[in-house]
């Protein structure tokens, strides 16, 4: 039976102008959209371009092979066989007979940036530009310091008063993502593959602007027996990627309690306890919230009056010192595999430690 992979039918279909794939590595997602473009590139010379989050990731070769597995001579009808990337610019371009000349580049059909370098675009027209591809917008390191604001500025310079289809596409390596908790994508976290999930956003006056509709992709079997370990659900199925944590050694009503407090980051809510053994060892422990206690100490990166809530440790305070030091010396337990994924994400963006 032919292996069946993801398409773009049913995405579409909502109209929405930001379509947010994702899931599992492998399944068809890029295909999809990069098919889309090209076709749309082609047959109505609508351009697009390709975006990532960094300069080295856009290099001439990096975008030749992005698009390498691409049905070139297919969708051009024989006129093309494969795409160039020259100085910012995507081109359809044709083999010279001549193996020793290069391809004759043909039809100007997109560009590829840099979201960090976005700036340098301001003052660029994006003549004829419909579609913006966000490639690889989820990562298990660190997004750029507001970068949904700077995706919306980006697309403000493509886009100028004309509405177009932003795609972003990402696997499922981390669920900490500005842009989940920024654009309020409340149900991303539980949502179940195959499945469509709308987010509408509205201005100050209550009027609808755009549409997000976010999709987790189904799952496509792979028969492939190379994977195994923490990497298979991620790989095989599109579960949320974690890796093995500590865990605490032994229940925690063994443990004396000797200090509570929060963090809370996005949508996420982390109780920490710090706990002494008989021995008088010192652990500390961390498992999910699921609320904001309003008499605890609570650290946070939304700046608040309140003495209980701040932006970061307590240097003056013992306890909070201890924790420190049980980060600093591989003395921290989890609760569960995805709680520790989701914190040390958290500590990646945020720094408090």
């Amino acid at each position: 039976m032919k292996k069946k992979y993801y398409r773009l039918d049913s995405i579409l279909k909502t109209n929405a102008e930001y379509l947010m794939l994702l899931g599992m590595r492998s399944n068809g997602k890029s295909y999809a959209v990069k098919e889309f473009l090209l076709e749309k590139a082609f047959n109505e010379n609508e351009k697009f371009v390709y975006l990532r989050r960094y300069k080295d990731d856009i290099k001439q070769y990096y975008v030749e092979s992005y698009f390498s597995d691409m049905p070139i001579e297919k969708i051009t009808k024989g006129i093309y066989d494969q795409i160039i990337a020259w100085q910012g610019y995507i081109y359809f371009a044709k083999s010279n007979e001549d193996p020793t000349k290069p391809p004759a580049r043909g039809t100007k059909i997109g560009r590829y940036c840099a979201l960090n370098e976005a700036v340098r675009y301001k003052s660029n027209a994006f003549v004829n530009y419909k579609y913006i591809d966000y490639e690889e917008f989820i990562t298990d390191g660190v997004y750029l310091s507001e970068e949904p604001e700077k995706l919306q500025q980006f697309i403000s310079t493509v886009a100028r008063d004309q509405n177009i289809t932003v795609f972003l596409i990402g696997n499922t390596i981390s669920r900490v993502c500005p842009y989940f908790s920024q654009w309020q994508l409340s149900g991303t976290l539980r949502q179940k593959p195959g499945t469509i999930e709308i987010y509408r956003q509205h201005d100050d006056k209550g009027n609808l602007t755009a549409s997000i509709a976010v999709e987790n992709c189904t799952i496509v079997e792979n028969t492939s027996k190379m994977f195994f370990g923490n990497a298979t659900k991620q790989i095989l199925s599109g579960e949320w990627d974690v890796k093995a944590s500590p865990r605490l050694p032994g229940k925690i009503e063994d443990f004396e309690s000797i200090y509570n407090m929060q963090i809370a980051y996005q949508m996420f809510i982390f109780n920490i306890k710090l706990l002494i053994d008989e021995e008088g060892c010192i652990y500390t422990y961390v498992y999910p919230g699921k609320e904001l206690k309003k008499d605890g100490r609570i650290l946070s990166t939304d700046f608040s009056t309140s003495p209980q809530t701040t932006t970061c440790f307590n240097k003056n305070n013992r306890a909070e010192c201890r924790i420190i030091d049980c980060f600093n010396n591989g003395k921290v337990c989890f609760s569960d595999n995805l709680t520790a994924a989701d914190f040390e994400q958290v500590r990646q963006q945020y720094r408090f430690i």
